[in-house]
């Protein structure tokens, strides 16, 4: 109805790789904040 039948699979493929990229992009921005800024202001040496 709504696309050939050829490119159903993106209907159920496509909220699977827009939620493993949005859960990415918060591990990334949490991972720096807790390896990065954390240690640089409570005074910490930052490898």
């Amino acid at each position: 109805m709504f696309a050939d039948s050829q490119y159903q699979w993106f209907y159920w493929l496509a909220p699977i790789l827009a939620v493993s990229f949005i859960a990415m992009a918060v591990g990334l921005g949490l991972g720096y904040v807790r390896k990065v800024l954390v240690p640089k202001y409570r005074g910490k040496r930052v490898e």
